[in-house]
Parts: C-alpha cells; structure tokens; sequence
C-alpha cells in the first residue's frame, strides 16, 4: 500500500468518525423531536385563562369598534355643516362689510369692508383695527376713538355680509367630486390633516375617539361643523410572518388578528417548523418599545388552550423557527459539504422530518 493511499484511506476513517458523531447528535435531536416537547407547566390560574380566553373572544367578535388606527389607515372624513348652532360670539374677518352707523351727529353712516390686513378706514380717524373683535367690541372701541370728536358719541356696527373658514370650507366640498367627504391617510407619524386643522395625531384612538377629537378641534376654531368618521381601509394593520410557514411575506387583516389566524393566512407551519416556540415582535408605546412573545401554536391546535393566543397589535412580525432535528440536519448538511469541497470530493444529503 502507497504512502498516498495510506493518507486518504486516514482520511476518510477520519471523516466517518466525523460523521458518526454527527449523526449520533442528530439521533439525540430526533429522539426529543420523537418524544415531543416536554409537557408545559399551566402558568397561572385558571382565573387568568379565562381572562385571557376573554380578552381575545372580545378583541375578535368586537371587530373594528375598539380596533386602534396605525398609520396607514384611510379615513373617510364626512363634513356636516349647518346644523350646529355656535354659541360663541361672531367675531368679524377679513372681508366682512360692516355697516357703521352714527347716531345724533350729523354724520351719514359707512359701509365699510374689512381689508386683508383687518383694518377699516373711518372719517376723522383712518385705519382703525376690526377683524378678530365682536360687532359690539368694534363699536365700544369706536366710541372711546370718537370720544375727542362728539361728546358722548353713540355708535352700532352691523355685519351685513361675513365670510368665514366655514364658508371657503363649504365651497371647497362644494366643488370637490367626493362632495361633502374627504378621504384622509394617516402618515407615517400617525398625523391626520384636515382643513383649517393641524396635524392631529390619530394613530392609537379607536374611529368613536378620533371623530371626538376633530370636532372638538373643529368647534375651537371654526364652530357650526361636526364631522362623521368611517374606516375606509385598514391597510395599516399588516402583519409579517416569515420563517417555516407554506408562504412566508406580509398579510394584511382586515380586523384584529390573532397569530394563528396570520399563521394560517401564510399556509400554515410547515413539517420542518417548531409550532410549539413560534416568536411574536411587536411594538407597543404602552410597554415603551419593542415585544417578544412565545406563542405555542402546537398546544393551542391540541388542546384547544385558546388562551395561549395572542392579539395582534399593527406592524407586527411572526418567525416561526425550524425544529432542532432540522437544524441539526442543515448544520450536517453544511458541515460535511465544505469538508468534502475541501477534499476534492462532492456527497448530497437529504434529511426529512415525518410526523
């Protein structure tokens, strides 16, 4: 026997050992796979099952009453105007005509318009400041001003024409092909932005508690408009799952959902993939971050512990990882491919996990 057959008849021996070894780890990693994870402890009472069987039953048969807007969404914004009487006192804008008038002197009345700087020009005393007063502020101020002109001047102010942010609000929705509704997106920054409004942040507010904020937003400053809110789309509320699943990528709900619904949304956990250690990341500003959450979908499909599921907050992401024979099997695989490219030879394994 040659030198050279002497070393690669060492190095193949010592290759089998190699491979023995491994394959003694992964016999250890079927039998566990075999003999099934070990039997989960019950955490909590039972108090606290029937807490959390509840919390989910109410999340999913609730639908999108309590669902919380993420950016994303699209509103439907329905303007109502007319039909609320504002109980503040008009306060005089920018192109108003006004009629002044002045009583017991000898003095013609003036009808007068309120000029982009908010000024109006009066005999005697020139510019004088009438947008953002009352008609009766404006007239109390006029006769303070004419005091050094009558004795005890008496002077009205009557609004004879007023334009508003109502009105260019009205003739805006008027002319727009939606009519009196607006379709709105939440941003990135989970803002809505309406006429005459800045960026409201929506994002974390059910539909009942956004309509609430934008009238009163709208009634501080324009007042005589309320608006209706509906949910359009909810494409925010997506969710990713990747992993050992049939179709891994993002599945977008139309509601709450819970991990085993997006779980089967994406095909299903695949032969190779641990049911029982499935990761759920999420993201809470209540919890100040970042969540990690094991679900066990393998006991909740064999048990029916219901319990163990869990609501899905928007953005959320699912990894489903392999089992520990199926990791074990790819290190093998990769092991002993780059052992064998180094050796100037080529070996194909294929390993399969039955159920």
């Amino acid at each position: 026997m040659s030198f050279r057959t002497c070393c690669s008849v060492r190095q193949w021996l010592s290759l089998l050992g190699i491979c023995c070894a491994l394959l003694g780890g992964a016999g250890a990693a079927l039998a566990q796979a075999t003999d099934g994870p070990p039997p989960a402890q019950v955490e909590g009472n039972e108090i606290e099952a029937t807490l959390a069987r509840t919390r989910i039953l109410r999340g999913l048969t609730e639908g999108l009453a309590a669902y919380k807007l993420v950016p994303g969404d699209v509103l439907e914004i329905l303007f109502l105007t007319g039909h609320v009487v504002d109980a503040a006192p008009y306060r005089v804008n920018v192109g108003d005509r006004l009629r002044v008038e002045f009583h017991y002197v000898d003095e013609a009345p003036r009808t007068v318009l309120v000029r982009p700087d908010g000024m109006i020009t009066l005999p005697y005393k020139g510019d004088v400041v009438a947008a953002a007063r009352t008609p009766t502020e404006l007239a109390a101020a006029l006769q303070r001003r004419y005091a050094d002109v009558w004795r005890d001047p008496r002077i009205t102010v009557t609004v004879e024409q007023f334009t508003s942010k109502l009105d260019d609000l009205r003739l805006t929705l008027s002319s727009s092909q939606r009519g009196r509704s607006q379709r709105v997106v939440l941003g990135s920054d989970g803002q809505a932005y309406l006429p005459y409004l800045p960026g409201l942040r929506l994002a974390g507010l059910t539909v009942d508690a956004a309509r609430e904020r934008i009238n009163a937003e709208y009634s501080q400053r324009l007042g005589g408009l309320e608006v209706s809110v509906l949910l359009d789309a909810v494409s925010g509320n997506r969710v990713f799952v990747f992993g050992e699943v049939q179709r891994p990528g993002l599945v977008a709900g139309a509601g709450n959902l819970t991990v085993m619904q997006a779980v089967a949304s994406a095909g299903g956990v695949l032969p190779t993939g641990a049911a029982d250690t499935v990761k759920v990341l999420s993201w809470s500003d209540a919890a100040g971050g970042t969540q990690v959450r094991t679900v066990n979908l393998q006991r909740l499909v064999a048990e029916g512990r219901t319990e163990d599921d869990l609501l899905l907050i928007g953005q959320a992401s699912i990894y489903v990882p392999p089992t520990s024979l199926v990791r074990a099997g790819r290190f093998m695989d990769q092991f002993l491919r780059q052992v064998l490219m180094f050796n100037g030879s080529s070996l194909g394994i294929n390993y399969e996990l039955r159920r």
